[in-house]
């Protein structure tokens, strides 16, 4: 049995939504990089590898959604979830073109947010 926590990069702008977020996927098992804008973790997305991606969509230098279609150019493998406020105004299939997995909305969907990022790893791990 590996003991090995997966790792999971958290692009967030909103500082206490990240930190709240942050914690309770520490909590949950995961190690956690989060930052807060989006060219930061177009950087780290480049330089590292992770189980997961989740991001915002709603980023003050960066549309989530031209952020997710910027590292599918270069990831394809990786999972991408988006977390975020503008769900409820976020067309789904747009989502999906751009390359994620799912979204959930917050702070509705807070409740799904872990069990939606261990199923999409294990669909990756599978």
């Amino acid at each position: 049995m590996t003991t090995e926590q997966p790792e999971i990069l958290y692009v967030e702008d909103t500082q206490d939504t990240r930190f709240l977020v942050e914690w309770s996927l520490k909590q949950e098992g995961f190690h956690v990089t989060a930052v807060q804008t989006a060219d930061e973790g177009l950087t780290l997305a480049r330089e590292n590898s992770y189980a997961l991606i989740l991001l915002d969509i709603g980023l003050t230098d960066m549309d989530g959604l031209a952020l997710c279609r910027e590292i599918r150019e270069f990831n394809t493998q990786t999972p991408i979830l988006f977390f975020t406020a503008y769900a409820p105004l976020l067309d789904h299939e747009e989502a999906k073109r751009a390359g994620a997995q799912g979204c959930l909305r917050k702070p509705e969907d807070t409740q799904r947010l872990v069990p939606a990022i261990r199923t999409l790893i294990e669909q990756v791990d599978g």
